[in-house]
């Protein structure tokens, strides 16, 4: 399943680039793509993933990556 995210903080490309390759290592986490241009994350995960559990598993990447980064569900 495709879950979409507001991702905000990121200074740069080539850090959401960074960012996205960390959050490509999760065991939680099939495809992790982050378009710095419109500040969005769409993950792929399996279908029985909790959601909840997955945005604590990706702001706790982006935490130790960057302060100021901060993740939320598309609306």
């Amino acid at each position: 399943m495709k879950i979409r995210f507001d991702i905000n903080g990121l200074d740069c490309p080539h850090c959401a680039l960074k960012l996205q390759d960390m959050m490509n290592k999760l065991d939680i986490v099939n495809q992790a793509d982050i378009n710095f241009a419109f500040k969005s994350l769409v993950v792929d995960a399996a279908d029985n993933t909790d959601e909840d559990a997955l945005l604590a598993a990706l702001q706790q990447t982006a935490d130790g990556f960057e302060e100021g980064i901060k993740i939320d569900f598309r609306d």
